[in-house]
């Protein structure tokens, strides 16, 4: 008999590993779009804008950099 332990499947165990890799490298876009605006703007983002940045990088098809600068822009920061 299964139990709740053995049905965690090897595709999710994947995931999980992967997902907890990205959050020690920093590579989980918020914490490229909070680097890219300190390193080149100099500025340290407030969780309002980085989910405001987040939610445009989610929903076009535009780079990073370029809604890191334009929720800058839209925050009046830049």
């Amino acid at each position: 008999m299964l139990n709740e332990a053995d049905d965690v499947l090897d595709e999710d165990l994947e995931a999980c590993s992967e997902h907890y890799q990205n959050i020690l490298n920093e590579t989980l876009p918020q914490y490229q779009a909070a680097k890219l605006a300190r390193e080149h703007y100099g500025i340290e983002l407030d969780d309002k804008t980085l989910n405001s940045i987040l939610q445009h990088f989610a929903c076009t098809p535009s780079p990073l950099h370029k809604c890191v600068e334009d929720g800058l822009r839209k925050a009046g920061l830049l």
